[in-house]
């Protein structure tokens, strides 16, 4: 390879670098003019770009040439620049003689002898021409018109990723704006409804408590039809009472209060809790529950109240949509880094329409008969991402062939082993 051809070669490389790790435009653009002037042996170089009218070139970046010469005048588009905002390499190697020469007497005082200017693209388009300046009259060979053309690409991709990249802070800095008048709107709609469900909470409480003592007798006998109406109507109380609960829980985990729960806790002590209160039901249904978790001695950072709560919701599910004489099990592995959690069952199962939507909040399967707010997996979703965790399910198990499985893991960043 002739040794020109490998410095050239070597310069084409370091602009190309820099391009790679410099976002600064200007930088790069700087710094191909300074390179095509030493390296074709230039007096100078300068990249001029057209107006937005169209009319004129605008000195962008230069390099090796005078303010005097540079102030001198607009520079037109011209006859003698058609050629190369078309696209093709303008050579003129005697300024003195060209007609093709705006500006003949302020290049023979700043000393230019000879011009190269080949076209500077970006995408399909010609946005401006990259121009060498000699001192001596030169006729430029194939070779250094290539490396031009080279270095007028170079810069044009410099230019586009510029571009791109304003772009891109532009929408970054639209989206964050947008997240942040999102997250204020939310925050607002949490309030609200902590407000009204504690407002709501007291007198539904109160009326339940009511309808407690009346359906107790110590207000005096009822009939039969009284006492149909007074249960129903104690049923849709407790019906409004759990979607109030629901409903604060929910502000009460989107607004972080659950992190000033967390404290280290045995996650076997929060399984058991959870069993006792669904082993009632499954006794009366005769569905077998199978447990299988690691000693108590292994702690995890958490909150042990939202952690049981989430899964006895799980387990309640399990329970509920289990026929008589099924199966639920439950079991917690002890990872290297984090715990899983698994809940299956051999019940219904979930209709393959309905998983997306599963963790949806007010979502109800398709394939549900009983009432509730479909609030129940929205807030055990919420509780395991509150600690840093993941959840999914699957139905049929794969392992089976029926139900469901839900599972979940909970890092342990701050729990202990004793």
């Amino acid at each position: 390879m002739p040794e020109t051809d490998y410095v050239h070669y070597k310069l084409l490389y370091n602009i190309a670098r820099e391009i790679n790790s410099n976002l600064a435009v200007s930088s790069v653009l700087q710094a191909i003019v300074e390179t095509t002037t030493k390296a074709v042996e230039a007096k100078g170089c300068a990249l001029m770009l057209l107006s937005p009218d169209g009319r004129v070139l605008e000195h962008t970046v230069v390099y090796g040439l005078s303010d005097r010469y540079i102030s001198k005048g607009p520079v037109r588009v011209d006859p003698g620049l058609i050629d190369a905002l078309q696209g093709k390499p303008v050579a003129i190697v005697n300024v003195m003689e060209d007609p093709r020469v705006q500006y003949r007497e302020e290049a023979r005082r700043e000393g230019i002898a000879s011009m190269l200017s080949v076209p500077f693209t970006l995408g399909d388009r010609v946005i401006g021409v990259l121009r060498v300046y000699t001192a001596d009259v030169r006729s430029f060979s194939d070779d250094d018109i290539e490396f031009l053309v080279a270095l007028a690409n170079l810069g044009a991709i410099a230019l586009e990723k510029a571009r791109i990249c304003e772009g891109l802070d532009t929408d970054l800095k639209k989206a964050v704006e947008e997240r942040a008048v999102l997250e204020e709107q939310k925050q607002r709609f949490l309030r609200f409804i902590s407000i009204v469900a504690h407002d709501l909470k007291a007198p539904l409480a109160a009326i339940q408590s009511y309808f407690s003592v009346m359906l107790g007798g110590f207000s005096g006998p009822l009939t039969e039809k009284q006492k149909m109406m007074l249960e129903r109507s104690s049923q849709r109380i407790h019906e409004l009472l759990a979607l109030v609960s629901d409903l604060l829980d929910i502000s009460r985990i989107e607004t972080g209060q659950i992190v000033q729960e967390m404290k280290n806790i045995s996650l076997g002590e929060v399984v058991r809790k959870a069993l006792e209160v669904v082993e009632p039901a499954a006794e009366k249904k005769g569905i077998c529950l199978k447990v299988q978790s690691p000693p108590e001695t292994v702690l995890i950072y958490a909150s042990d109240v939202r952690l049981a709560q989430a899964l006895t919701n799980l387990l309640t599910n399990a329970v509920k949509f289990t026929p008589q004489g099924g199966e639920v099990d439950i079991i917690v592995e002890d990872k290297e880094d984090e715990l899983l959690v698994e809940v299956s069952d051999t019940g219904i199962g979930i209709p393959s329409q309905d998983m997306c939507h599963l963790f949806e909040d007010f979502f109800r399967g398709s394939n549900v008969q009983e009432k509730g707010a479909g609030l129940g997996l929205s807030i055990v979703k919420r509780i395991v991402e509150a600690h840093g965790g993941k959840i999914c399910v699957e139905s049929p198990c794969k392992t089976t062939g029926v139900g469901t499985r839900f599972s979940f893991t909970l890092p342990k960043r701050s729990g202990l082993q004793v």
